[in-house]
């Protein structure tokens, strides 16, 4: 039976390996550089887009100013682009670049291959119950997250 420690020891070890993974494909199949950090935050724009560098923050759970020292990064690395509304000259929009748009379809390929590696080995009472275990874990996070004054995301 899978006991309390070999679970978390389980855990650990995947979050750990998806992050190395994910920076490792990244770099070398989009051919640069680009942290997990960077890499989560292009994802988000990608599924906002165009979206307010306010709205991003929160959406990311994260101060306006850390959003905008890392766009500053990203867009120095030609994957973001910000701009300001011209209704309303105090809202800063961003979007992917195609070099952005790129390392997000390329991402979000990895991410399909990942997802397909697993389910397509289980039987579909076996993924119903995978799922109900991860909406359980889920709800803990959101719990935690919230216990702690965060917002709740996902």
């Amino acid at each position: 039976m899978f006991g309390a420690e070999q679970f978390n020891s389980f855990l650990v070890d995947i979050f750990g390996r998806i992050n190395k993974i994910e920076e490792r494909a990244m770099a070398e199949g989009f051919g640069s550089a680009i942290s997990i950090t960077e890499v989560h935050i292009i994802e988000k724009i990608g599924g906002m887009e165009p979206v307010r560098m306010g709205d991003l923050a929160k959406s990311l759970g994260v101060t306006l100013a850390t959003l905008t020292v890392a766009c500053d990064r990203l867009e120095a690395k030609t994957l973001v682009c910000r701009s300001r509304s011209q209704s309303d000259r105090r809202v800063v929009h961003i979007t992917l670049t195609d070099k952005g748009r790129a390392a997000y379809e390329y991402h979000k390929a990895f991410h399909a291959r990942m997802i397909a590696s697993v389910l397509d080995s289980l039987s579909p009472e076996q993924a119903a119950v995978l799922a109900q275990s991860l909406e359980k874990l889920q709800d803990f996070f959101r719990q935690e997250e919230a216990a702690m004054g965060g917002e709740a995301h996902g």
